[in-house]
């Protein structure tokens, strides 16, 4: 786990400096502070660099830029490859000679021997930049499920990528915020790639690849879509469907404990996280360690069920103790941690920060299970939603009465359920517009009012029901398998798992996310959703440890480690000035306040825009 960066002059321009690889690795110390190093191509027109936390062949031999024996391949790799040491063994049987026991290694040699199609090979999470020195040709490359980021900027002679959009920020000079990553963020608390909030960066999006040739940059290129794993389901009875799932399970654990530094768990009691343990448990010698943050109020303490999970898989369990204060303190330190705005992720920031205290360099976490196995409300609500819609659509006239409601219902006094309502019937006649309504921060109109009007337009371009359905194509799914892939495209790649990176390497920790596996993925969507999402809690999936997860930590209401956002930014406790930016609206703003003020709108609003503020600039 590692942070990467290069320079690519692919057209006229002047020559890669090591000064300016060094500035965007400064950048990114916090991703690597085990081990720096640069590379640049004799004739100066690529220079790669590398920022390295050491994981995987703790030696010097597991230094980057990493390069073949006859100097034709360079690489810098951020992730980890959990199949490296069956591909290497292949690789071996084909005559290939290595010189480290890393994975890096094993990326060089399968891009010799396999070419593009070594993607399809891979098993982990990975962004990496590959320079061949015959061709003059980079690969750059993202991993299936977007777990690693790659952002870019490319001004027309030169590229510039990097792990993270801070450190391309130090070496380009173009900064101008994008009305249409605003206008984005504020559709959904994220930003979907290929936009980011800058107008001359972008992300590479999950999944893909792109080559960076002398004269030309080609177009990225989608290697995989996780919905087709949709749609033909096994054969099998509900027993049947729970031994798929355990196999499946236990193998994708197994794959993720891979290292040569121990790997512990973030341990909330959960469902998620206590099912991972326990197959952790059952798979390693030894105890596991575990964390679990501990709040001084125990409306939002969940150390006592964390306690409980430790307790019964024996692990070497570390309560880290803190206090509504001191997370309080910490949060503009986490909302510089994201790298790009987001709502979330200010949790994963503080429970890393209380890992890598208890002295780990790797740990496991659950995000996954809700969209795999059928965990969040949307699996209920959306369907609701639809539902209703196809109910008033099939009465006469029924269509053209929910446009009218819709209408008169954004007319009415602002509040939080007038805000739903206009979502829910304006935007509910089909499962992306459903699922928007569920998920959405503002809706498109509430956007347009908080833009400035020249640029109000923007939200034109990223219209959240457009953009789901040419994405993700629901209407192409089985019914039944719609919420799964959306919340795994938008909540989970948007999101949690951008949020989870960018915040955990904030503090050098690198977490894995053995339910976000694309073996696993395969292997369950084998499985018909009607086991696999069954309930209460995902049964599957606490059913899959041995012995199960009791039901004190599962028979309860869905909490999440949670802080008193509302309260802070009620109370004052938190800086709740609005950002002032030309692209912003100050009207518009200036009444999301009053809303705020007369309880007629979310807190997630007003947080919204406070994380923005930082970003502005």
């Amino acid at each position: 786990m590692c942070g990467i960066d290069g320079i690519i002059v692919y057209g006229e321009g002047p020559p890669v400096t090591r000064e300016a690889l060094v500035a965007m690795g400064d950048a990114q110390r916090h991703r690597g502070p085990d081990d720096e190093g640069q590379w640049i191509s004799p004739d100066g027109r690529t220079g790669l660099g590398h920022r390295r936390l050491s994981i995987v062949d703790l030696s010097p031999s597991g230094h980057q830029p990493m390069s073949t024996r006859d100097g034709r391949y360079h690489i810098v790799f951020n992730g980890e490859i959990y199949n490296y040491q069956a591909l290497r063994r292949e690789l071996e049987a084909a005559g290939h000679v290595f010189e480290s026991t890393s994975d890096t290694e094993t990326l060089l040699h399968g891009y010799r021997e396999w070419g593009v199609s070594l993607l399809d090979r891979l098993r982990g999470m990975f962004a990496f930049a590959l320079y061949d020195a015959e061709t003059r040709e980079t690969f750059l490359a993202r991993d299936s499920l977007g777990i690693k980021p790659l952002y870019y900027a490319d001004d027309g002679s030169r590229l510039v990528f990097a792990s993270e959009v801070q450190a391309i920020r130090r070496v380009i000079d173009q900064h101008d915020i994008d009305p249409e990553g605003l206008a984005s963020f504020l559709c959904w608390g994220s930003i979907a790639p290929p936009r980011t909030l800058h107008r001359a960066i972008r992300a590479l999006p999950p999944a893909a690849s792109m080559i960076v040739r002398p004269g030309r940059v080609e177009a990225p290129e989608v290697y995989y879509r996780l919905e087709d794993e949709f749609g033909s389901p096994d054969k099998m009875d509900e027993h049947e469907a729970a031994e798929a799932v355990r196999t499946a399970l236990v193998d994708s654990v197994r794959h993720h404990m891979i290292a040569d530094v121990p790997v512990g768990s973030f341990l909330s009691g959960g469902v998620d996280s206590s099912s991972l343990v326990g197959l952790m448990a059952e798979i390693h010698d030894g105890p596991i360690r575990t964390i679990t943050l501990s709040m001084d109020d125990e409306d939002l303490d969940e150390a006592s069920l964390a306690q409980q999970a430790a307790d019964l898989y024996a692990t070497d369990h570390h309560v880290i103790a803190t206090t509504i204060e001191a997370a309080r303190a910490r949060i503009p330190d986490a909302i510089r941690s994201l790298d790009q705005p987001s709502i979330d992720g200010i949790n994963t920031y503080l429970v890393s920060e209380a890992t890598v205290k208890a002295g780990l360099k790797v740990a496991v976490s659950g995000v996954g299970g809700d969209e795999l196995f059928g965990g969040y409300g949307t699996f209920q609500s959306v369907p609701a939603i639809e539902g209703l819609h196809r109910r008033m659509g099939a009465l006469p006239g029924g269509a053209h009465a929910m446009r009218l409601v819709a209408n008169l219902a954004s007319r009415v006094p602002r509040s939080t359920l007038q805000a739903r309502s206009v979502r829910v019937l304006g935007y509910g006649a089909d499962t992306a517009g459903a699922y928007f309504a569920n998920r959405g921060l503002f809706a498109p109109e509430e956007v347009r009012q908080l833009l400035a009007p020249e640029y109000a337009e923007a939200v034109e371009a990223c219209d959240p029901r457009r953009e789901l359905n040419e994405r993700v194509l629901p209407g192409s799914l089985p019914e039944e398998e719609r919420i799964s892939a959306l919340e795994l495209r938008q909540y989970m790649q948007c999101q949690l798992l951008r949020d989870t990176d960018a915040t955990a390497m904030r503090h050098s920790l690198e977490v894995r996310l053995p339910l976000v596996d694309r073996e696993l993925l395969r292997a369950a969507a084998r499985v018909p959703a009607v086991f696999r999402h069954k309930g209460p809690a995902k049964f599957q999936l606490r059913n899959s440890a041995r012995p199960p997860v009791p039901d004190a930590l599962w028979a309860r209401k869905k909490q999440g480690f949670a802080l008193p956002f509302e309260n802070w930014l009620r109370s004052g406790f938190v800086d709740t000035t609005l950002p002032e930016h030309p692209l912003l609206a100050p009207h518009g703003l200036e009444r999301l306040r009053r809303d705020f003020e007369a309880r007629r709108v979310s807190w997630s609003r007003i947080w919204a825009l406070i994380v923005l503020r930082e970003y502005l600039h």
